[in-house]
């Protein structure tokens, strides 16, 4: 569930940067760093919470993601969410202009086995993206509320694969 959480931030963001020629994203390779900074887990014993906070603490999630021309210029529903999971999330709000980002949405985790609500709140230039998101799960193994930060840059035109 963590991994679907933390997947779907950034892609739901990249998804939703677009706007007129001065505010498109570039395309071309993002780098995207997520950190998780605030967790709720109601009816978990206090000191596991703050175990999951100070593992919070330690960890960010950075990853690499090729943007097209086309997908810059006119993301689509795939780039809302994790690529294993985007016919199951929907999203609701997804308002980005004069580089503000206001994007919300849900998601079926992949087990189908609970859902997650998130919503994604920043600015963006045409090469850089920072924002506030959160999370809230239920259903599944348990209900749970998270917060965090997310950066992401344009860090270079994308590595093409040779044909052979």
């Amino acid at each position: 569930m963590k991994k679907f959480l933390i997947a779907a931030a950034p892609l739901a963001l990249l998804g939703a940067c677009s706007g007129g020629a001065s505010d498109e994203l570039q395309a071309g390779e993002w780098t995207m760093t997520t950190q998780m900074t605030e967790i709720d887990v109601p009816g978990m014993p206090e000191e596991m919470v703050e175990q999951m906070r100070a593992q919070m603490d330690e960890q960010t999630d950075t990853s690499t993601r090729c943007i097209s021309d086309e997908e810059a210029a006119n993301p689509g529903a795939n780039l809302f969410a994790p690529e294993d999971a985007s016919e199951d999330c929907e999203f609701t709000n997804s308002t980005v202009a004069d580089g503000v980002i206001d994007v919300s949405g849900s998601c079926q985790a992949p087990n189908g086995e609970g859902s997650a609500t998130m919503a994604i709140s920043g600015t963006y230039t045409p090469t850089t993206m920072a924002a506030d998101l959160s999370v809230n799960v239920e259903g599944g193994p348990m209900a749970m509320s998270m917060s965090g930060t997310m950066t992401a840059e344009r860090t270079g035109d994308c590595e093409v694969e040779a044909e052979g």
